[in-house]
């Protein structure tokens, strides 16, 4: 019993010995795998890179239908959704007080040029007195005054001709230009009051549709980016590929007319962190209104020769994009990247890789300079 007990202590004491030697423990070491990598072999692709953004359909022109003068309405030409014409009548008012004021102001006019003409006979005659000294210098220099007086009033009243003319064109309301018109918020017989803050302060409004605007509200970081990424390829000799620009309407299908890029908005959104860029498309047809939600798709027009890489592969830190490239002996390296436009899920890379090389898509959060890896295709 003795002598089996020995044998037992003897052979876990051998395996322990075997187990522990540094040759054996080396051997294994390099008998096992790195881990997997899933990579993705970057190639130069010929592609139309495009993006998509939500907007909203504004009118360049809109406009309240507001008389500026008060009387009653006499008649409205206004049917609600209607298309109207640039100069088209809309509303007529009460003419009676306004052609009273204007006959009145005829007549103001009259007695005025009448009294001039009297101030000037009486200038006239202080004149001649004056050189036979039967009358004053003083009296000539009241006379001067008279016919200065009666002269300003003879202007008072030309120009209450021209306000009371003024007033009685205002009874007839015109569409200040083409477009939609909505529905009227007075009626025939209704007293119009301007500026009463217990009436609505306009009988209409009216929008121009075409052409419109689709707005976007864009991340202001995404902004002051694309601004630096235009300013680098204009001041290396390139320029910004021309866009087709699509709206694509809520039920999925896309508008007929191609947009243009008009501008950006001159103030930004601070609650939001935004900044609107508008997009002007044609509208001879009035489909699209104001309002209205849509996606702009925007499109390079002739294709880009670039090489690609997914964005998920893509890392950025203080020293900018980079990527993990398996190398050599499947050993993994850092590769700083400058990445372009995007285009779905890829990023194009302007600078930093190569066709052919390795890029890992997936598992980045293990890698590290050195680390020997099994790479495996990335499946997207």
């Amino acid at each position: 019993m003795l002598i089996g007990l020995l044998r037992k202590i003897s052979t876990v004491s051998l395996s322990a010995a075997f187990l522990a030697s540094p040759t054996l423990t080396l051997a294994q070491d390099e008998a096992a795998p790195g881990p997997t990598a899933l990579v993705q072999t970057i190639a130069t692709q010929s592609i139309r890179p495009s993006f998509t953004h939500p907007a909203r359909i504004e009118a360049l022109n809109t406009a309240s239908i507001r008389p500026t003068v008060q009387a009653q309405i006499t008649a409205m030409h206004i049917t609600a959704g209607a298309f109207v014409e640039e100069g088209e009548l809309l509303v007529e008012m009460d003419e009676t007080h306004y052609r009273i004021a204007l006959a009145q102001a005829h007549a103001a006019l009259k007695q005025a040029e009448a009294a001039a003409i009297k101030a000037d006979l009486d200038l006239d005659r202080a004149t001649q007195l004056s050189q036979s000294n039967t009358v004053s210098k003083r009296e000539v220099e009241y006379a001067q005054a008279q016919a200065d007086v009666a002269q300003a009033q003879v202007d008072v009243a030309s120009a209450q001709i021209a306000q009371a003319e003024e007033d009685l064109a205002d009874t007839k309301v015109y569409a200040p230009f083409s477009g939609r018109i909505s529905a009227p918020q007075y009626s025939v017989g209704d007293l119009f009051t301007v500026g009463d803050p217990t009436q609505i302060g306009y009988i209409a409004t009216i929008v121009s549709l075409d052409p419109i605007y689709a707005v976007g509200l864009v991340d202001q970081s995404n902004y002051f980016g694309f601004l630096a990424k235009r300013l680098e390829i204009e001041e290396a000799g390139g320029s910004i590929p021309p866009l087709e620009l699509e709206a694509i309407l809520p039920g999925g299908e896309v508008y007929p007319e191609k947009g243009t890029f008009e501008n950006w908005d001159n103030t930004g959104v601070a609650s939001t962190g935004t900044i609107a860029a508008r997009v002007l498309f044609p509208n001879p047809n009035g489909l699209l209104l104001p309002g209205q939600n849509v996606t702009i798709r925007g499109q390079v027009i002739e294709p880009v020769q670039a090489p690609l890489v997914p964005q998920r592969a893509v890392s950025l830190d203080q020293q900018g994009h980079f990527v993990w490239v398996v190398g050599d002996g499947d050993v993994v390296e850092r590769r700083n990247i400058t990445v372009g436009v995007r285009n779905g899920a890829d990023w194009t890379v302007t600078e930093g890789l190569a066709d052919g090389e390795r890029v890992v898509v997936e598992g980045l959060q293990r890698m590290r300079p050195g680390l020997a890896v099994t790479p495996q295709p990335y499946d997207s």
